[in-house]
């Protein structure tokens, strides 16, 4: 009886070990880049900083671009989520999530008059603000503030099991996000600064309502410390590229 309740202890444990994958307290810095044709130039920076204590992942994406017709963009997601036991990945239950949108002017933003709580400064994705955003702005940014789990998953998810063109089927319990589609397209490399980074590429698109969103996502993750190096989605002229900035 003790060895038999020793081995179900013993099974139990695995299985918890498996919900979840701790990850220390991580940032990352990227460069933001618009890619067209030759055309291949930087407009922002952002930060993309997680943690996860097995099973409550926190994250958060803040970016500002450069100036543009006397403006700045402005963008900070937050994501907070359970990671749960699935069938063989964590399934995600989502907690908190936001992600806002400004545009302010550019020398208004750096002076002590500039004010960001101000309605009138800002506009989420729970609809507050006042700010006159547009749809394809807004969906961006949820798109974004959701994109913040696949930072988990690029921990969790054993690739060197995977064949390319394999698609992984993650369900999210959240307001906006139904599920995830991870599509593994095989290893690669990619080069920052004269430095090769070994990578597992793969693709995602979120399902929202029951429709794809239409915008997937290209991912290489590094391959030993599972950092996502480069990330690139298109756009209706264009590429945006988020690049890892050493």
């Amino acid at each position: 009886m003790k060895k038999y309740f020793l081995l179900t202890f013993a099974f139990f444990a695995c299985f918890l070990a498996k919900a979840g994958s701790p990850i220390q307290l991580t940032e990352i810095p990227y460069n933001v880049n618009y890619h067209w044709g030759i055309i291949d130039v930087n407009i922002a920076h952002g930060t993309v900083k997680y943690e996860c204590d097995g099973t409550n992942f926190h994250g958060t994406l803040d970016g500002v671009s450069i100036p543009w017709e006397g403006h700045v963009i402005v963008v900070s997601d937050t994501l907070k989520t359970q990671f749960l036991p699935g069938e063989k990945y964590s399934k995600e239950k989502i907690t908190y999530q936001s992600g806002w949108y400004r545009r302010p002017k550019a020398k208004y933003f750096r002076s002590n008059d500039y004010n960001p709580a101000n309605p009138a400064n800002y506009k989420n994705i729970a609809g507050q603000g006042e700010y006159d955003a547009s749809n394809a702005s807004m969906e961006a940014i949820t798109i974004t503030s959701d994109m913040i789990g696949m930072y988990y998953y690029a921990h969790e998810i054993d690739f060197e099991s995977m064949q390319p063109n394999q698609q992984i089927t993650i369900p999210i319990e959240g307001v906006y996000a139904q599920e995830v589609v991870i599509t593994y397209l095989g290893k690669g490399s990619y080069e920052i600064e004269n430095i090769n980074y070994p990578t597992y590429n793969c693709m995602f698109e979120y399902n929202y309502k029951g429709t794809m969103s239409g915008y997937p996502v290209q991912m290489r993750i590094h391959q030993t410390d599972r950092i996502p190096v480069f990330l690139s989605a298109s756009i209706p002229v264009g590429k945006i590229e988020m690049i890892y900035n050493p």
